[in-house]
C-alpha cells in the first residue's frame, strides 16, 4: 500500500522567490499562497512528517507584481528570483534547516523541530498573517519569509 505522500498532489498558487540584490534586509527566501496552495502545503508537510527523508517538488508561480509590493522592499522595485520547482523534504534529523540559495529546483530540507512553526505561518497566510521569517539563527543559513497573499486581479 503506498503512503499519502505517494498521492498528494498541488493545488492552488505558490509563489516563491528571493531578493538579487542588499540582502541584509530581506534575505532568504519569500513565500505567499493562496488559500488552496497553503492548505496543499499543509497536506504536503503532513505526509513528509510520515515519511522521513522522502521529498516532493511542488511548482512554482513567479510572484506577481501586486504581491511583490507586500513586503514593499525598495518600494517593490528590488530585483528578484523564482525558480520553477521547489523541493521539500523532512530530515530525520530534528534541527536540520537548509535552504540554499540555489534555483530550479530550490531545495528546503528541514527537521521536525520546524515543523510547529512551518504550520502556523503556513495558517495564517489565508489569515493575512505575514512579514515574518522562520529558520535557522545561523548566518549562513537562508530564512524563510512569509507574506500574506494578495492576487493580481
Amino acid at each position: 500500500m503506498k503512503s499519502g505522500l505517494h498521492w498528494w498532489k498541488q493545488k492552488g498558487v505558490i509563489s516563491l522567490w528571493r531578493y538579487a540584490e542588499f540582502q541584509k534586509s530581506y534575505g532568504g527566501w519569500h513565500l505567499s499562497a493562496d488559500d488552496a496552495g497553503a492548505h496543499s502545503l499543509l497536506q504536503l508537510l503532513k505526509e513528509l512528517q510520515s515519511a522521513p527523508e522522502s521529498h516532493r517538488t511542488v511548482a512554482i508561480t513567479p510572484p506577481s507584481k501586486q504581491l511583490i509590493k507586500v513586503p514593499n522592499y525598495q518600494q517593490g522595485r528590488a530585483v528578484w528570483m523564482a525558480p520553477e520547482k521547489l523541493q521539500v523534504q523532512v530530515s530525520s534529523a530534528p534541527d536540520t534547516w537548509e535552504f540554499p540559495d540555489d534555483l530550479d529546483p530550490a531545495r528546503l530540507t528541514f527537521g521536525t523541530s520546524y515543523l510547529p512553526e512551518l504550520t502556523r505561518a503556513l495558517e495564517g497566510i489565508p489569515h493575512g498573517e505575514g512579514d515574518f521569517s522562520i529558520g535557522s539563527k545561523r548566518r549562513d543559513k537562508s530564512r524563510l519569509w512569509f507574506w500574506w497573499w494578495l492576487d493580481a486581479a
